[in-house]
């Protein structure tokens, strides 16, 4: 069946939120250009296959996005970091 899929799928959703929140996060950018609802509605984003996947039962698809979506939190956290810092290198 759709056993961890739906887990891995969900966390990949959330890991694009996570991605365009590292992208127009205000106080890394030091501008005022973005929405401020933006950032509400992308952290909603993030959680809610998480509490899709709790309310409709799918326990072992909830672990897999979690652990996968921190992992992957991480990941995209590290290389915006890495990336935003390549241009101040001397």
């Amino acid at each position: 069946m759709l056993l961890g899929w739906l887990g891995i799928g969900a966390a990949f959703f959330s890991a694009v939120c996570i991605a365009l929140l590292a992208e127009f996060d205000l106080k890394r950018r030091k501008e005022i250009t973005a929405r401020p609802g933006m950032r509400r509605l992308l952290l909603l984003g993030t959680l809610l296959p998480g509490f899709v996947l709790a309310f409709a039962g799918r326990w072992s698809d909830f672990l897999i996005w979690i652990g996968a979506a921190a992992i992957f939190g991480w990941a995209i956290a590290a290389l915006a970091n890495v990336w935003r810092n390549r241009d101040q290198s001397p």
